[in-house]
């Protein structure tokens, strides 16, 4: 489909569109990992064992995403509909993990937000795998660059604003209006609505020019997709999204219990915001720079300064450097993410997005299974006698710096693609 009769129209006012589906999965997802778990976590969780509580169910909702996302992947790969291959997928998925929110909101104890929230990662994930693999499907391999840049921003601003509105909302106390379920039916319809954007333009699309799928054997489909190169690409992306998931999984408790900061949710939406801004110019450059050098320098660069902020943040005393830090962060991220995944649809068949897609995912399931499991030995850091209570947050966030690193060195052997030339050097081909 990217080659054919799409291929010549993708503006940016397009790849927006295409992308408005990252801002409201990613979004979703990162608000409810990062400011609505830890918030109910503490509602149903003794205060010492918090962060072992969240290790169980990030964990439990990591498992349910690597049983999914390839699964659905690959039936979506062989599925025709007047919607197209991704489409009945997305919608599903939206929906029902939206309704999913009010089994959270109501659980009284550990086992009920237990189920509620595997529910939730069931359902999200089956919008989630499809939907990734959409810039493969629709976008010639001359745009993917740009492409990959719109969706890390999109994913940014997403992020941005649904951390913003659920860390400022959910935590207030004042007044008659219960802020919880205020905060969690915004999550919910900002993520519909941009979903929705996504999945008309797509369809919109798919009826004027429908594609051609082709059903695959299961079993040659695994082993064309399947080769070294993309197995050294999965353990460098495995890595360094254990970097990025650490924080992400863990940075309330470390404002809060390491940094001293009096409102942490507060803070951590401000900080979000901060990070999505400096992102967003980050990631438009890094798109044009890596169509023209490569993705593997630019890459690079963005896991070096990516680790040295990580170590910055250590130094931090107050909300202003938090903040400070945190866009350099957020620069340094972006260029990584977006390069990085630019690379993953370079390498991938148009055939079988999907199914390369889910791949591509469970390296980065792995990498943040990896940060969340992590949660125990933080608990068991901050106990040791003789040492500072927050000794397992500086562990923590030394670690991470090694790990991007180690997965900048893991990416340096693997070898230029065709496809990577090609997209770099040539021009997209003409409409069929």
């Amino acid at each position: 489909m990217a080659q054919g009769a799409w291929a010549e129209k993708w503006s940016q006012w397009d790849l927006l569109k295409l992308n408005s589906f990252s801002f409201g999965i990613t979004g979703f997802i990162l608000a409810m990992d990062t400011v609505v778990l830890p918030v109910f976590v503490l509602t149903v969780a003794p205060d010492e064992f918090k962060n072992t509580y969240l290790a169980v169910l990030g964990i439990s909702g990591l498992v349910m995403a690597a049983l999914v996302q390839p699964t659905i992947g690959r039936i979506s790969d062989r599925t025709q509909s007047p919607l197209g291959r991704r489409v009945p997928f997305i919608l599903w998925g939206s929906v029902f993990a939206a309704l999913g929110l009010i089994g959270m909101r109501l659980a009284p104890n550990f086992g009920v937000l237990f189920a509620a929230w595997i529910f939730i990662q069931a359902n999200v994930n089956i919008a989630y795998g499809p939907g990734l693999a959409l810039i493969r499907d629709c976008i010639p391999l001359n745009r993917i660059g740009m492409a990959s840049s719109v969706k890390i921003m999109s994913d940014a601003a997403g992020a941005a604003v649904m951390i913003a509105v659920t860390g400022a909302l959910i935590g207030k106390t004042s007044g008659s209006l219960d802020w919880q379920w205020i905060a969690l039916g915004i999550l919910a319809f900002l993520m519909i609505m941009a979903i929705s954007i996504t999945s008309v333009q797509v369809s919109v699309r798919e009826l004027r020019t429908p594609s051609n799928s082709q059903r695959i054997d299961i079993e040659s489909s695994l082993k064309s997709v399947l080769n070294p190169q993309l197995g050294l690409f999965l353990i460098s992306r495995l890595v360094m999204i254990a970097a990025i998931a650490s924080f992400q999984t863990y940075g309330l408790f470390f404002l809060r219990d390491s940094v001293g900061l009096d409102n942490p949710a507060e803070a951590l939406g401000r900080m979000v915001l901060v990070i999505a801004g400096t992102l967003a110019v980050a990631v438009y450059v890094s798109g044009w720079v890596s169509e023209r050098v490569g993705r593997k320098p630019v890459v690079m660069v963005g896991a070096i300064g990516a680790a040295l902020s990580s170590l910055w943040m250590l130094t931090a005393n107050d909300s202003t450097e938090v903040l400070l830090i945190a866009s350099v962060i957020g620069a340094s991220v972006g260029v990584l993410l977006s390069a990085n995944w630019a690379l993953a649809n370079e390498l991938a068949d148009e055939s079988q997005a999907g199914l390369h897609i889910g791949i591509v995912n469970l390296a980065t399931i792995a990498g943040a299974a990896l940060a969340k499991l992590l949660g125990p030995g933080i608990d068991t850091l901050n106990q040791i006698p003789g040492q500072p209570d927050d000794f397992g947050y500086h562990v923590l966030i030394a670690g991470s710096a090694g790990f991007f690193i180690l997965g900048a060195v893991l990416l340096m052997p693997l070898k230029t693609t065709e496809r990577e030339f090609f997209s770099r050097n040539e021009p997209s081909p003409p409409s069929s």
